[in-house]
């Protein structure tokens, strides 16, 4: 699965969503809230970053040494 496929689906479907039930009669306002949709203005671009507020722990042979997790994850997330 690509994270970022899955997110253009997810926008694409909310925007079909949110289209659904938008009924604007003027032509200029109607223009304008398209154009600003297409833009983007309710779906950001996907943001990536480093979150540093986790507190290191053990390694997975450690956590599987201790019962935390399965048996198989040492192979599972061997390196």
């Amino acid at each position: 699965m690509n994270v970022f496929e899955l997110r253009n689906q997810l926008v694409d479907d909310y925007k079909t969503y949110v289209s659904s039930f938008i009924q604007i009669r003027d032509d200029r306002i109607r223009t304008h809230v398209d154009e600003q949709l297409k833009a983007g203005l309710l779906w950001p671009e996907p943001l990536i970053q480093l979150n540093p507020a986790f507190q290191p722990a053990n390694y997975v042979d450690g956590l599987v040494d201790e019962g935390v997790l399965h048996k198989t994850c040492n192979s599972t997330f061997a390196a």
